[in-house]
């Protein structure tokens, strides 16, 4: 007779991965591997019953919910788009971009510079750029070069500087321009997370024999990114989550997550 796999005791290693499924499709809608402090909230919902003085008499249990939260390490541009309710969008040849830039324009000699891309409309200011990186006097565009405005053309990459700028010197323009090599992540005020199955892989190992390691699964039938997130743009900053795991309504286990350890080990 065959031994039964039977692990009460596990030792876990680290989280290694989350995946959110779409349930219809069955499509991965984003995927995480950087997740550290993964913790699982379950509560459940209560009612009392009470005498004609308020005085308890029993308590009921209603309801239960869980709630799975996280801190990814590194800042994800597919996770924030799914807590934004959008897709993140990758730029080609067909879909385009609108990218914002920031130019430092060194001054040398001539009366004229190629711009780094062409911007999408008609650069209207440009600034003088200190030595201490703050903006300076404000040049305006203009029909021709003077002390005090520059001539760019919509269409074009090339500015005609001001006048009387000193060898060394430096401007500062800021414009927009297409490009099919960009990113994009919207946060719309109008969409939502989607609801879909969360699947969490944790690895880890027996108590009684640490030496084989096995991948465990955290399966949610129904779960939704929260869009309340706190963004912190810092080296140091991570990238949190939480999501809601909800009971399957029309199941009859009413099931909010499984915990799966297959006995197939890792290699």
């Amino acid at each position: 007779m065959a031994s039964t796999f039977d692990i009460n005791n596990f030792v876990i290693d680290r989280c290694l991965r989350a995946i959110m499924v779409d349930t219809d499709t069955g499509e991965i809608l984003w995927s995480i591997n950087q997740i550290t402090e993964p913790s699982i909230k379950c509560e459940s919902d209560t009612t009392q019953a009470t005498d004609a003085l308020e005085v308890p008499i029993m308590e009921f249990d209603r309801a239960k919910k869980a709630t799975f939260s996280a801190t990814n390490s590194l800042f994800d541009l597919g996770l924030a788009a799914a807590q934004f309710g959008t897709k993140k969008q990758v730029a080609d040849a067909e879909s385009k971009v609108i990218a914002t830039a920031f130019e430092t324009i060194d001054i040398a000699a001539g009366t004229a510079v190629t711009l780094k891309h062409t911007p999408t409309e008609q650069i209207k200011y440009i600034y003088e750029l200190k030595g201490d990186s703050t903006l300076g006097k404000k040049y305006t565009n203009g029909a021709a070069a003077s002390d005090d405005k520059f001539v760019h053309a919509k269409g074009t990459d090339s500015v005609t500087l001001p006048t009387g700028l000193s060898k060394g010197s430096q401007l500062f323009v800021e414009y927009e321009y297409e490009t099919a090599e960009a990113v994009k992540v919207t946060n719309s005020a109008t969409k939502f997370p989607k609801a879909g199955k969360l699947i969490v892989q944790i690895l880890g190992a027996d108590v009684c024999n640490v030496s084989t390691l096995y991948n465990a699964y955290l399966v949610f039938p129904q779960a939704k990114l929260s869009s309340n997130v706190d963004l912190t743009f810092s080296t140091d900053g991570k990238h949190p989550f939480e999501i809601q795991c909800m009971q399957q309504y029309c199941d009859k286990e009413k099931k909010l997550f499984d915990i799966i350890v297959p006995k197939m080990p890792t290699e």
